[in-house]
């Protein structure tokens, strides 16, 4: 079912799955390279048809089309709970959807010289594909239930993914935390969604009943009190699929071990794909954490959290991936406390951003871990910038927009936004943009130290460097471009600059967009150079600890030998290993959860084996005893008759003698 002119929307996530079975189906007749072209040509068509159908939406006559709307089939009808097979593609969806499959292209071309040769290069590539295709489904679900489907999808390929390279039993660990992890969060969104559909009816869980924010308002009406708790409690537990996902505190332990998958599987969940889909989550139901303040207030306090804590851990990680890896968990963390502020234009701003640069730190990480034949320990590295010229001016691009470097990185604009905003909405306060601020500061000093210590200085170790090839190159450059250029769309109006992102999501939040509550040009244009100077104060602080000189910097006290939280910490001092382990998060969870459980596990063993068991054999001894007995009377032969008959003439003369009164 097609409004009149639109294009048809299934096609989107459609031809990257249609990539995936074709891979699937036919791997034992293709090469790898084979597998490689078809995932990458679905993938170019998906996004070829995403710009058509985000160029239609933008410049439908009129200018009054707020999205697209496309029903397929039915899906569920249990009741209460009905369900449609439908897409919608608004303005949200539009920004997922070009960054999913732009971004996802990139990526996809760059795995084909960075996986050649690999012996799982076609499973590598179905499962890319689909992906792709089910964070397409996630991001275009017309009704939250089918979302729930993508929602799944990309958790399941993410599974097969990190644990590409399953030889290796660490990489299977990681995998498996990963997936169970993450279906700790999706339990809560479950509930939560189901609780939605009980306060408000069905009819909420309709991606297309958010083109008007009014029609949400009903959902309060459900007990007569703008802010019920039961509204709240549904907002927290979409809020705890949305931490799940996207590896927020309390569940952020598994995104650090996921870099046991291969460095495109990598760039593809940190920039496109599964963490930004808590982002998504939040935005897309903004209408309901809106009515509630707490909801609103907790995300802002869990995004600031984490925004701070992973930012803490990056800056002591010695391998190239995990450092970015915490420094995913701590940028999206900045988006969170974005949407808990209720700055949600901003929020999915610095996704936008966040998208390019931080594939673009993955890929170019991928690069130099691939012209070093495998090392990602950063201190066996060094004095790269020579012979890798080309990575090393994306990488720095990708560091600069990560650190926010005023006035000239995308990544500096939307930074700002979030942080203005923290502190300026009538949902921040002081402690959040503190809080945003030293994750500023210390974004900084990581960045620009993992970009002194891998090329400049001197050579800490030995390498036959393998120059890249263009397939590895290409990419780097394209998203470096727009890890400059992309925050350029929305600088604040106090510039003399026209907002353009803000404008065009206006029509989407509303009313619910939280405005700021300071008019005072000087003071945001002064809070502007403010959180600029942090990140060129990080810079400096990062050169002056590590900057090139005679002698190498000395590595730590031993190397890191993989991606799992168990290798021993390489520092001496307790603080920079407890940093090292993240807090310590997975020995707390260890003895919490891990180990109450096993011991529950083997009490309940014992128990089975002992008490329960004990008891079957028991009864099933009473039974087989009797039945001997049975056996013995009742074999068919007259003699043993003859004596049972005997034997009871015996006693029943006895009991009759012994009855006779004397």
């Amino acid at each position: 079912m097609l409004q009149h002119g639109q294009p048809i929307l299934w096609l989107i996530p459609a031809l990257p799955a249609a990539g995936a079975a074709l891979i699937f189906l036919f791997s034992k007749q293709m090469s790898g390279r084979a597998a490689g072209r078809i995932a990458c040509v679905s993938v170019t068509l998906c996004f070829g048809w995403v710009l058509f159908c985000s160029s239609l939406l933008l410049t439908w006559p009129g200018g009054n089309m707020l999205f697209f709307h496309e029903k397929i089939c039915q899906w569920l009808d249990a009741g209460p709970i009905q369900s449609d097979i439908g897409f919608y593609f608004d303005r949200i969806a539009l920004v997922f959807s070009i960054i999913v499959s732009g971004v996802g292209l990139l990526i996809h071309i760059y795995s084909c010289e960075y996986m050649d040769g690999d012996e799982g290069m076609r499973r590598y590539f179905g499962y890319m594909n689909l992906f792709v295709a089910s964070m397409l489904v996630l991001v275009m679900a017309d009704n939250a239930l089918f979302m729930f489907v993508g929602w799944e999808g990309v958790g399941a390929c993410s599974f097969f993914l990190i644990g590409h390279w399953y030889q290796k039993s660490e990489n299977c660990v990681a995998a498996q935390k990963a997936f169970l992890v993450t279906r700790l969060g999706d339990i809560f969104l479950l509930i939560g969604l189901l609780l939605c559909a009980r306060l408000a009816g069905v009819s909420y869980l309709n991606m297309s009943g958010f083109a008007q924010i009014d029609d949400m308002k009903s959902v309060a009406e459900f007990g007569g009190i703008q802010g019920s708790t039961l509204i709240t409690i549904a907002a927290l537990l979409l809020l705890g699929g949305a931490v799940g996902k996207s590896a927020q505190l309390p569940l952020q332990t598994w995104l650090p071990d996921a870099m046991a998958g291969p460095t495109p599987v990598s760039a593809l969940i940190h920039a496109a794909t599964m963490v930004t889909a808590g982002v998504y989550l939040v935005a897309r139901f903004h209408a309901l954490f809106a009515l509630s303040p707490a909801a609103m207030l907790t995300v802002a306090f869990i995004g600031a959290a984490t925004a701070l804590y992973a930012a803490t851990c990056a800056i002591v990680q010695t391998d190239i991936k995990r450092i970015l890896a915490y420094s995913t968990i701590s940028q999206i963390g900045f988006m969170v406390l974005g949407l808990g502020v209720g700055a949600f234009s901003p929020g999915i701003f610095h996704f936008f951003t966040h998208a390019f640069y931080k594939a673009l730190l993955f890929l170019a990480a991928g690069a130099v871990i691939h012209a070093l034949h495998g090392e990602q320990n950063i201190f066996n590295m060094g004095g790269l910038k020579q012979p890798l010229k080309g990575i090393y001016l994306a990488f720095l691009a990708g560091a600069a927009s990560l650190a926010g470097i005023p006035f000239i990185t995308a990544g500096f604009w939307s930074k700002d936004a979030i942080l203005w905003s923290a502190l300026t909405t009538r949902y921040g306060n002081a402690g959040l943009y503190a809080a945003g601020l030293a994750t500023a500061l210390l974004t900084s000093i990581y960045s620009f130290r993992l970009v002194c210590i891998v090329f400049f200085g001197n050579p800490r170790k030995e390498h036959h460097i393998h120059p890249p090839g263009p397939l590895l190159s290409w990419p780097l450059y394209i998203l470096a471009f727009f890890a400059i250029v992309a925050g350029f769309i929305n600088i604040p109006a106090v510039f003399g600059a026209h907002p353009a992102w803000e404008h065009f999501f206006t029509p989407v939040f509303g009313e619910d967009q939280a405005e700021s509550l300071v008019h005072s040009s000087g003071y945001e244009i002064t809070a502007t150079l403010g959180s600029g100077a942090l990140a060129i104060i990080g810079a400096l602080i990062a050169w002056r600890l590590y900057a090139p000189k005679r002698e190498p910097i000395p590595a730590p006290a031993s190397e890191i030998g993989s991606v799992l939280t168990e290798t021993p910490s390489p520092y001496r001092s307790s603080l920079a290993n407890d940093l090292f382990h993240g807090w310590r998060f997975d020995a707390l969870y260890d003895a919490l959860f891990v180990r109450t459980f096993r011991i529950a596990a083997a009490v309940l063993g014992w128990f089975d084996r002992t008490i329960v068991d004990g008891i079957f054999e028991l009864a099933a001894a009473i039974v087989r005893g009797f039945n001997t007995l049975f056996l013995f009377f009742q074999n068919s032969r007259i003699p043993r008759y003859a004596l049972v008959m005997l034997a009871g003439a015996v006693v029943i003369t006895t009991i009759v003698i012994m009855s006779i009164p004397r």
